[in-house]
This record gives C-alpha cells, sequence and structure tokens, in this order.
C-alpha cells in the first residue's frame, strides 16, 4: 500500500541528527508541530536547543531542491548582516540541506537555531516596539536584495494569490448559493490579478519576500529583540505583502488600527512605499486571504479537506468584497 505521507520515528531521528550534525549527544528529539513541514524539537545533552524541519514532498510552490537551497542561502545571508532570523547548521559533510528515505520516498531535511522568546501573539508590545517590528521588516527586504544566490524560487504572483485558489475551490461549489459565491469570486479575482499586475510595475515593488509574516512566525525575547522564522513559503512578491498580516481596515477595533498605523510607519521611516503600494493594502488583504485557503487545499492529501465547507466559500467572499483601493 502506497504512503502520502509519514510520521517518522523520533529516535531515528535523534540519531540521525548525531550522526549528521556536530551536537553534543545524546540528543532528545520532540516533535512540535505537523502542517506543511514536519518540525521537532532538537535538544542537546547540554540543553542547547535546535529545530529540525523534515519537509514534506510534493509541495506546489516548491519545484525542486534548487527551491530549498535558495531559502537556506537566503537565511544564511541574512543572520551573516546581523538581522534577527534563525540560521541554517551546517552538516558534518559540508552541506546545509539533507536528505534521508521515508515510507513515501526521499525527503529533505535541515536544522535550524532555536529561536528565543515568545511569538508576538502571546504578549502585548508598545507602540514602540509595533514600529521597531515595521523598521525590522523594511530593513531585511533592503538586505533582501543584497542577496545572491546561483539557486531560483517561485513567485507569488496572480497564479499563486487567485488563480490557484480559485481553481481547487470549484469541486467544492456543491450548492447553488456555492456556485454563485464562486463565480462572484471569479470575477473579483480578475480585478485582483490586475492589480497585482499594475503594482509588479511600480518601481522596487516587487522582490525577494518572507511571504507568510504573521505573528505567529515572529518571536519577541526578553530583551525585547526580534526574531523571524519559518521561511519556507518565501518566494518573489510584492513586498507590501509582507505587511498584509498586521494590516487594520477603518472597520476594525481602534487598537488594531493603530497597531497597524505604528507597524507602517516604521516600515515608511526605513524603506518608504509609494502612495499606491499603501493604498493597496486592502486588496493585498484579498490576496492573502485567497492563498491562506488555497494553500490549505494544496495539503488536503495529507491533512484532509473536511473544513471546506460553503460557509468557507461564503466567508472569502465577504473577506474579498472588502478590496476596495485607497480604504487604508
Amino acid at each position: 500500500m502506497r504512503v502520502t505521507h509519514s510520521l517518522l520515528h523520533a529516535e531515528d531521528l535523534a540519531q540521525l541528527v548525531e550522526r549528521e550534525y556536530a551536537v553534543a549527544a545524546p540528543v532528545k528529539v520532540s516533535l512540535l508541530n505537523r502542517g506543511f513541514n514536519d518540525t521537532y524539537l532538537v535538544t542537546d545533552v547540554e540543553g542547547g536547543r535546535r529545530v529540525l524541519r523534515v519537509y514534506n514532498r510534493e509541495k506546489y510552490w516548491i519545484r525542486s531542491e534548487s527551491d530549498l537551497r535558495f531559502e537556506l542561502d537566503l537565511l544564511e545571508h541574512l543572520a551573516a548582516a546581523g538581522l534577527g532570523v534563525i540560521r541554517p547548521y551546517q552538516r558534518t559533510g559540508g552541506d546545509r540541506l539533507g536528505r534521508l528515505t521515508a515510507p513515501e520516498g526521499e525527503r529533505c531535511f535541515a536544522l535550524f537555531t532555536y529561536a528565543p522568546g515568545a511569538p508576538l501573539y502571546d504578549g502585548t508590545l508598545t507602540a514602540r516596539q509595533w514600529r521597531e517590528l515595521g523598521s525590522g521588516i523594511a530593513r531585511m527586504h533592503l538586505e533582501m536584495d543584497a542577496f545572491q544566490t546561483r539557486h531560483d524560487r517561485y513567485h507569488l504572483d496572480e497564479r499563486i494569490l487567485v488563480e490557484r485558489p480559485l481553481a481547487s475551490l470549484a469541486p467544492y461549489a456543491r450548492s447553488d448559493q456555492a456556485a454563485a459565491d464562486l463565480v462572484e469570486l471569479g470575477k473579483l479575482g480578475e480585478q485582483l490579478a490586475g492589480e497585482i499586475q499594475r503594482l509588479r510595475a511600480i518601481g522596487g515593488a516587487y522582490g525577494i519576500i518572507h511571504a507568510d509574516l504573521h505573528r505567529g512566525n515572529i518571536n519577541i525575547d526578553g530583551e525585547g529583540r526580534f526574531v523571524t522564522f519559518d521561511f519556507d513559503h518565501c518566494g518573489f512578491g510584492l513586498r507590501a505583502y509582507d505587511l498584509v498580516s498586521a494590516y487594520r481596515g477603518p472597520d476594525s477595533p481602534q487598537e488594531e488600527r493603530e497597531r497597524w498605523a505604528a507597524v507602517l510607519a516604521g516600515y515608511q521611516q526605513v524603506r518608504p512605499l509609494s502612495q499606491d503600494e499603501v493604498a493597496s493594502f486592502p486588496v493585498l488583504a484579498a490576496c492573502r486571504a485567497m492563498w491562506d485557503v488555497g494553500d490549505w487545499l494544496g495539503a488536503t492529501d495529507r491533512n484532509g479537506n473536511a473544513w471546506v465547507t460553503e460557509a468557507v466559500i461564503a466567508k472569502l467572499l465577504a473577506d474579498v468584497r472588502k478590496a476596495e483601493p485607497g480604504d487604508t
């Protein structure tokens, strides 16, 4: 019987880490989470912590090992520049990317430094800290401009952000209402695609981005330093898209709008956006909503599809309807 996705035994992975990396043995490995990859906490005999990622196979944005090496090269570049990001470890064989044999076939793995602190959603930040977060994202984008590698990566264009999610939703429009919602989503999607193309033409608006920069992928330590991780979705896209997870529209509570204003102000202080980019956040928020549903639809072979209901389609339509440029 064929296997789509296996969960590897923690003790076997501990032996793998001891064999592949210069760590103080024995090590203990425990599962942190399963998602688009399997992520494990690695604790060495001296108490040092690291994170092991075993990459899932057949992800729509990963075409070959070159894409994975792009991510690792980017992290090495950003860490060497002094930015607060996790850093990949070299294997004793000299390569940062390893391969292991699983029941479903070969899978790649990499070991990363541990991101200290707590996720942003666990704490309350001051306005100054939110501005510092925005400034840090801007500095990351500036440093990404200087990044060079022989490897390539995918583009978060209208195909990934709009067209693919809509096509993936089509089989789930099982009622007249859901079908009508999907038709309207298609028409709105055409408008979003046009906006993406227009924004890409703005000088400096497009480049390497993290692409999934929500508060669960950024930690803050006890000294107020931010550490960004999970660059698994990184690629080429609209720079403003990296800010959209923090964006809050005019109908949001005042506290959330003030938080968003602080993040945007911090970013603008380091790397100013054009007026068109600032006005694009409602559109990019709609694209983010589209992408998020499409992203999880791409993992139904591992995580199931029971969550894809008519209510999900209706909620997505309501979110996308908010995409009126100029609301920021």
